[in-house]
């Protein structure tokens, strides 16, 4: 396990990283008040926008 530090949203937060030789994967609680949308096709597009 890591710590990191992001800016998501305009905001400095420290995050919690597991190293895994897998495909990087984004924590669900640093997404909690935001809209994820995903084209799931090859080199669909991913959108995070921030909830009203």
């Amino acid at each position: 396990m890591y710590r990191a530090t992001v800016i998501w949203d305009g905001q400095i937060q420290v995050v919690d990283v597991a190293e895994s030789e897998a495909d990087p994967l984004m924590g669900m609680s640093l997404l909690y008040g935001f809209k994820l949308q995903i084209e799931a096709i090859e080199g669909g597009v991913v959108t995070i926008e921030a909830l009203k």
